[in-house]
């Protein structure tokens, strides 16, 4: 059976506009946002470390976020020296620990220096020790 004009014109139109229609609905991707730096958050471990040398004494919200905003400026401040350490020293473009050690004897004061240095000792000999057990 021969098709008329208008139903070819119809069907020819419903299959340009089918064409151009997607089919079904599509989920748009959400763009990250991609300016924004996170900043870390030691909270929980702030509590924990209170916990273990004062398991009786409790701290509130505001007194956890002032000890997460010195922490993380701390980092900050030690890391900026240590990547001028990088910089300046032109021995390679990777950060060794020892960077961070000489960054961290600069910036920080009197006895919490030597109570770092030897935390970092101590870590860093564990962490060696359990690399060489795998």
């Amino acid at each position: 059976m021969a098709k008329t004009p208008s139903e070819t014109s119809k069907t020819a139109a419903a299959a340009k506009s089918s064409a151009t229609k997607p089919q079904g609905k599509r989920k748009l991707k959400k763009r990250s946002k991609a300016g924004k730096a996170v900043t870390p958050n030691f909270q929980t471990y702030i509590y924990r470390v209170l916990k273990q040398v004062h398991p009786d004494i409790g701290i509130g919200k505001k007194a956890i976020t002032v000890m997460n905003d010195l922490v993380n400026d701390m980092m900050d401040r030690i890391a900026t020296e240590a990547k001028l350490g990088v910089v300046i020293g032109r021995v390679g473009k990777t950060l060794k620990p020892w960077h961070i050690q000489t960054a961290s004897r600069l910036i920080l004061p009197g006895q919490v220096k030597e109570h770092a240095d030897s935390e970092a000792k101590k870590a860093l000999i564990k962490f060696n020790a359990a690399r060489r057990k795998d």
